[in-house]
């Protein structure tokens, strides 16, 4: 029978639940993009569909309720081997993870367990039933996996510029960037929970560790804009990066890791970055996008 899986969805571009406000020290960057990027978050799921006989020689009812049964199961096994294939970082997947830790295994499986239905009917024959789980917020596949790779850790600030650093020439440092975005399109960059940024000398610039756990589950740790309509919005002022965002080209994208889920930029933009983050603070905003 025809099976679906839909692996997250980018309904926004990587996501947290209607009416979850931001952390208190956290500033939108415009009242439009607020509303508009909770509501999105909260739509963006995995899903999957699955599908049941309905049994011959018994009364329509009962075999419906069977068929409907089976369709659930059906779609429970495809969203997990779904969930599994999820980057979590760039080393690992879900189902890494899900193998080494016992308490991981058993949370995937109780979200899988819970996945809501969105859609069901009834077809010649067979019952078919598409059923869904939040990529972010509390209970999500984000809440597991950020808590197996952060735990409880607070998290430290970003690195300051190098010492040395001198803008080049035509670049000042303004501090007037609602936000950063990092143009990783045709790249081949993989979406994933735990991104993050190195310049060309494999210096850290901006990761999981260091934005706050609960707004990475509700939020992710970085905004993914995919196609036209996602580029529309950032270029709009509508996304998490402002009305004013600093946009770098990135070099490429991590190599020799099971995930290209990590992008890279030159020294000099990475020095950039930090020393407007000094003036801007979009990092300690968490105001990041990846085009892609």
């Amino acid at each position: 029978m025809k099976k679906s899986l839909i692996a997250l969805s980018s309904v926004l571009v990587f996501s947290v639940a209607v009416g979850a406000a931001p952390l208190n020290d956290y500033i939108a960057p415009t009242a439009v993009y607020a509303a508009q990027y909770q509501i999105n978050n909260s739509m963006e799921t995995i899903t999957a569909e699955g599908y049941g006989p309905m049994p011959s020689g018994m009364p329509a009812g009962a075999a419906k309720v069977l068929a409907r049964r089976a369709a659930v199961v059906d779609a429970q096994r495809n969203l997990l081997e779904s969930v599994k294939g999820v980057a979590i970082d760039s080393e690992t997947t879900v189902e890494n993870f899900m193998l080494k830790d016992d308490i991981i295994h058993s949370k995937v499986n109780g979200i899988i367990t819970g996945a809501r239905v969105i859609s069901e009917e009834a077809q010649d024959g067979v019952y078919k039933v598409t059923m869904a789980v939040p990529v972010y917020g509390v209970g999500s596949i984000a809440d597991v996996a950020i808590t197996a790779v952060v735990g409880d850790k607070a998290p430290v600030p970003v690195p300051a510029p190098s010492v040395d650093y001198v803008p080049g020439t035509g670049v000042s440092i303004s501090g007037n960037y609602s936000g950063l975005v990092i143009n990783v399109r045709d790249k081949g960059l993989v979406r994933t929970f735990c991104p993050a940024i190195y310049d060309t000398n494999g210096r850290a610039i901006y990761g999981v560790y260091n934005v706050d756990k609960k707004y990475a589950i509700d939020y992710g740790v970085v905004g993914y804009a995919k196609g036209p309509e996602g580029w529309g919005k950032v270029s709009a002022g509508t996304s998490r990066a402002g009305i004013k965002p600093l946009v770098i080209e990135a070099v490429g994208v991590r190599e020799r890791t099971v995930n290209k889920c990590d992008v890279v930029i030159s020294v000099e933009d990475a020095d950039r970055i930090l020393a407007e983050n000094q003036r801007s603070h979009f990092l300690d905003k968490y105001a990041v996008m990846f085009e892609i």
